[in-house]
């Protein structure tokens, strides 16, 4: 490992070195998820249910058949993926041949199968979508942007391999990630941050750190090389509020379709009747709102093909407007109120942590049936849904809280 360090200092002085380029040595050097002599786990806990993202970001397609891995590394999610998707073509790729070589070594000793097309290429590359292949229902792209000088060119870049219907998961660091602070902190005790060099005092002051910041975040003394490497000492960060990475999504022409925390933001709010201000704000502004209030540490964002807005709840049922979706999320028990002509609808959705109550009127109560039997609603059902401010404000509230997704705009109707 020495040899490789010396050698790299050799080709070019660091100063004349990009920070896109330390990023790439970097990850040469540490590969990540880190390699144990058994493998990598695969508990693909970080990554959301594929369920969510369908249903957020896919509304009315059936399964993926084509993935692809956005930076992959040494394909610890890309075999989550599988498992998941185990009749599914699936791409990963990585800047790292080194990381592509041991995501290779791990699938032939496991016996994927089928297997990943492992591939080693550049996010950054615009023949991105034709080393790839393109037209993918799905991709992920995980941990990755959040160390890439300009993400905006390689959201452009997936946008080019993405089928019509597809959809991006984006994990992503937030404002709130703890190497925002903590990076200034060990570089005023004289540690240099932008690569790992002094890893036995790197790790003494995170032992501090860690003594003095019960965050939830785990002992960051005691991760590993390759975690430290990427993720505390690193030449990049992107640590910005989901405002920020929504308006680098839009350069791109990339709309946000949900989270997997706006559910519970939202939910917070309606408990003491606060909602009423964020009205009529779509997903995308809903979700940025209030993680400027609550500031995350990672954003798990789906992204979708559309102009700012167009995702948002369509205001009435022209057959032009984009329909609107019964994601599956959530279930549903209708309890009628005794005396009254009302029922109590409870919605439960374990994997987003929620759980509301609603009293309905009876014919919005029918209309829910129709609507989670059918799975879509028709133009006439939203027009009907539509009448009034209290039920469009309802539609709005079950949008944010993902029990309903808008989908892709119907087609126009013939002029005869």
């Amino acid at each position: 490992m020495r040899g490789i360090v010396d050698e790299a200092d050799r080709i070019v002085d660091r100063s004349l070195v990009t920070s896109a380029e330390r990023t790439k040595r970097s990850y040469e050097l540490h590969p990540y998820p880190p390699a144990k002599s058994e493998g990598p786990s695969d508990r693909g806990g970080s990554l959301p249910p594929l369920k969510w993202m369908q249903a957020v970001g896919r509304p009315g397609h059936g399964e993926p058949r084509r993935v692809l891995v956005a930076g992959c590394g040494t394909g610890v999610e890309a075999r989550v993926m599988r498992r998941r998707l185990p009749r599914a073509e699936i791409v990963a790729v990585d800047f790292s041949p080194r990381s592509i070589a041991w995501a290779k070594r791990f699938q032939r000793t496991a016996g994927t199968a089928p297997p990943i097309s492992f591939q080693v290429a550049d996010l950054t590359d615009r023949k991105l979508a034709s080393t790839v292949g393109g037209e993918f229902d799905l991709i992920t792209c995980h941990g990755v942007l959040s160390y890439i000088p300009q993400p905006e060119a390689v959201l452009k870049n997936l946008a080019a391999c993405l089928r019509a219907g597809g959809a991006l998961y984006l994990g992503v660091n937030g404002e709130a990630h703890p190497a925002t602070r903590l990076r200034p902190w060990l570089a005023s005790f004289g540690l240099a941050v932008d690569e790992m060099r002094h890893e036995r005092r790197l790790r003494q002051l995170l032992g501090l750190w860690d003594a003095l910041n019960d965050d939830g975040d785990g002992e960051l003394a005691t991760m590993s090389a390759s975690y430290l490497g990427g993720d505390v000492c690193g030449p990049h960060f992107n640590n910005w509020a989901l405002a920020e990475w929504r308006s680098r999504a839009h350069q791109a022409g990339w709309e946000v379709a949900g989270t997997d925390v706006l559910p519970l933001a939202l939910q917070l709010a309606a408990e003491r009747g606060n909602q009423a201000s964020l009205f009529p704000a779509g997903v995308g502004s809903l979700a940025a709102r209030l993680d400027q209030a609550r500031p995350a540490g990672f954003h798990r964002i789906m992204l979708r093909r559309a102009k700012a807005g167009e995702l948002d709840v369509p205001p009435g049922g022209g057959q032009a407007a984009r329909r609107v979706y019964w994601t599956g999320l959530y279930s549903v028990e209708l309890r009628r109120v005794s005396g009254r002509q009302t029922v109590k609808a409870v919605f439960r959705c374990p994997s987003l942590h929620v759980h509301f109550e609603q009293i309905l009127a009876a014919s919005r109560a029918r209309a829910l049936g129709v609507l989670r039997e059918t799975g879509m609603a028709s133009a006439h059902w939203t027009a009907e849904w539509n009448r009034t401010d209290a039920a469009r404000r309802l539609l709005w509230l079950w949008a944010g809280l993902g029990v309903v997704a808008v989908g892709e705009a119907a087609a126009p109707a013939v002029q005869r």
